[in-house]
């Protein structure tokens, strides 16, 4: 748990609250060292030590003390620094574990829970925290036991909401399908669980054969149906909250074959619940 000397209290009282990592997920360790004494190390949050983004799901209307949950994928890690760094944790005389901490800035009190880490490595940041949409704070990693010698480490952070910008015209809140086709390449889409997304691939000309389009996560987007040719289809549904691309590679039937893909056709979505 975060240690509350002089300093952090004035820091969680002037923010009015203290938000914690609840440890759902199994770690991924990076390395297979134990967490010892006499140990330096380095906290991460979605692989930064410093000015880190955590990407937030809160749908509409929203104020500066709404509250969301942060969307699937990222991450919290304790690594052994490439160098001694003045700004990295120390374990002390006593510490075999770190503890990973939020201090949001939010003007309300929740309990703390927190995720522990004996091993060097990362774990998933649950998606069912209740985070700010916005605004900044920081994630501190704290050994345990404590000691005279130890050192927190430290990484500030910045809420982003990814749902506060104006939807498209293709919103799926307008439609439960979206339709998207070779023109729409480069562009993004959020959906809500449930929702279709319909491709369809043609040209520009009648001699572009087309891959069958795919999604790089069949967790978040999974294709239903498709077909390759000079017109590919893909009908695609979404399934959990996280972000996937669609992508296609359009080429010429040349005799002998052209070298190489003419064009690619990507779009990427994000599912928000």
């Amino acid at each position: 748990m975060v240690r509350t000397r002089s300093g952090l209290l004035a820091v969680s009282v002037l923010f009015g609250g203290v938000f914690a990592l609840s440890g759902v997920a199994e770690a991924t360790p990076t390395t297979s060292s134990t967490i010892a004494p006499h140990q330096h190390f380095v906290g991460l949050v979605n692989k930064r030590s410093t000015n880190a983004t955590i990407e937030m799901v809160c749908p509409g209307p929203l104020s500066t003390t709404s509250m969301g949950h942060p969307l699937s994928g990222q991450t919290v890690a304790v690594e052994p620094p490439s160098t001694v760094a003045s700004t990295s944790g120390y374990t002390g005389t006593r510490g075999r574990s770190i503890v990973a901490s939020f201090v949001a800035v939010v003007p309300v009190t929740t309990a703390t829970s927190t995720v522990t880490f004996s091993r060097y490595g990362s774990l998933l940041i649950p998606t069912t925290l209740l985070l700010p949409c916005s605004g900044s704070g920081t994630v501190v990693f704290a050994p345990e036991p404590t000691s005279k010698t130890a050192q927190n480490a430290t990484v500030s952070v910045t809420y982003g909401n990814i749902t506060v910008d104006p939807p498209p015209a293709t919103e799926a809140t307008a439609s439960r399908t979206i339709l998207v086709t070779r023109t729409d390449s480069g562009h993004k889409y959020r959906l809500h669980v449930g929702d279709v997304l319909d491709v369809k691939l043609t040209g520009p000309s009648s001699s572009v054969t087309w891959t069958e389009p795919a999604s790089s996560s069949r967790t978040v987007l999974k294709r239903k149906t498709g077909s390759s040719g000079t017109t590919a289809t893909g009908t695609f549904i979404a399934r959990s909250l996280g972000k996937a691309e669609v992508t296609a590679t359009g080429t010429f039937n040349c005799s002998p074959p052209c070298p190489g893909p003419i064009m690619e056709f990507q779009v990427g979505v994000s599912v928000v619940g």
